[in-house]
């Protein structure tokens, strides 16, 4: 492990350093940087990171929800929520720690900005006997804990202040993932196999013939040109493919991207291996099974760290789903009609579910609830019946 500083930083008197995790017996080295260079593992942060990225925070006072300040909205004034939750999301996947430093405080003591703090910069620092209370570093310098906001993914049984990120749970998957690509690279940069092999019905052809020949084959046939051959009898033209090992590599390529399915907790499908469990369905039920499976455990554990550090007691904070569970057109229509029409929403909950005006914008609202006063005509007069007070 490296200390913040660079320097190898030894493990004694109780204390576990860290900023990132490279193990030496896993060839080739793997760290979270060159993790991300993985299509599959590409693939996946964007997909995770890109859904929660669609999602909103809200404060909620018991069921009740408060309007949205401007902390909620930008809590980094310099950057935008979603770029701010999508970095957190990505370091507490790959590092297991989503480090937030509380960089301004209102009146009453509660944050008013949020700084990310990439978790490869912190160090992570905890006694053995006291680890509830751990102490963070960044390039160096110590940091109080009061204003450190500190998610993390599970716990290193070691130091459980820290979490434990994909890269490190599951060093050796990652670590093949980089050696079959490596392979199969210099496979076809320096191992090819030939195109074709010519077999001469000349058994005595000699080294300068057989060398001439392939020139000349090269010439007459290489490139895109498609013209015809005129061969001696004899003459046998073999195309050639890949060897069996080497055919076996795209088999094993796609048993590695389950497994790095697996380790974000994905179904295959999302990441363009073999699926036929989601092929045919819509994608309501997709969304849903991805956010309950995957996306949940992430969101419930940013709302209560959050919660817990950001907003004074009895209120929580909670990540809108609504945007992740949209489905069609068609099928959310059909949904809130019945909706409506078995009492559960009335019609301005339902266009306002669907982001729309309360009241559609060519029905004109009416001025007053109450009923107009009952007229009584006398001598072709209107005179309207008020009561005698």
């Amino acid at each position: 492990m490296e200390s913040s500083s660079g320097a190898a930083a030894p493990i004694r008197g109780g204390l576990s350093p860290y900023n990132r995790v490279v193990w030496p017996d896993v060839l080739p080295w793997m760290d979270a940087d060159r993790a991300r260079t993985v299509p599959g593992v590409a693939r996946a942060l964007l997909l995770i990171t890109g859904m929660i990225r669609q999602t909103t925070l809200d404060d909620y006072k018991g069921t009740q929800p408060l309007p949205r300040t401007r902390f909620l909205e930008q809590p980094d004034p310099a950057r935008s929520f979603a770029w701010l939750f999508g970095q957190l999301v990505d370091d507490y996947l790959m590092h297991g720690n989503a480090v937030a430093y509380i960089s301004a405080r209102d009146f009453y003591g509660y944050p008013a900005a949020l700084r990310w703090l990439p978790a490869a910069w912190v160090a992570i620092e905890c006694a053995q006997e006291d680890y509830a209370r751990p102490r963070y570093w960044a390039r160096g310098k110590e940091i109080p804990a009061a204003d450190i906001v500190h998610v993390q993914r599970g716990a290193d049984s070691w130091c459980p202040a820290r979490g434990v990120g994909v890269v490190e749970q599951h060093m050796r998957t990652l670590s093949r993932a980089i050696a079959e690509e490596e392979y199969e690279a210099s496979a076809l940069a320096d191992g090819a196999v030939p195109s074709v092999a010519v077999i001469a019905p000349n058994p005595r052809l000699s080294e300068e013939e057989a060398t001439a020949a392939k020139q000349r084959w090269t010439d007459l046939f290489g490139g895109p040109r498609r013209e015809p051959g005129v061969f001696p009898a004899g003459t046998q033209i073999l195309p050639l493919s890949w060897s069996p090992s080497d055919a076996e590599l795209t088999a094993a390529r796609s048993a590695t991207l389950v497994d790095i399915a697996n380790a974000f907790s994905l179904d295959p499908y999302w990441l363009g291996a073999p699926s036929e469990s989601l092929t045919y369905r819509s994608p309501g039920p997709m969304y849903l099974n991805l956010l309950r499976t995957t996306l949940e455990p992430i969101m419930t554990d940013f709302e209560q760290t959050w919660t817990a550090q950001l907003v004074p007691r009895g209120h929580s904070l909670r990540l809108d789903r609504q945007q992740l569970l949209a489905d069609d057109m068609s099928t959310t229509v059909t949904t809130l009609t019945e909706a409506v029409s078995g009492g559960l929403m009335t019609t301005e909950e339902a266009r306002a579910y669907m982001g729309l005006s309360p009241v559609p914008a060519n029905a004109a609202p009416s001025t007053s609830d109450t009923p107009p006063p009952e007229t009584e005509t006398v001598g072709g007069a209107q005179i309207e019946e008020t009561e005698q007070s």
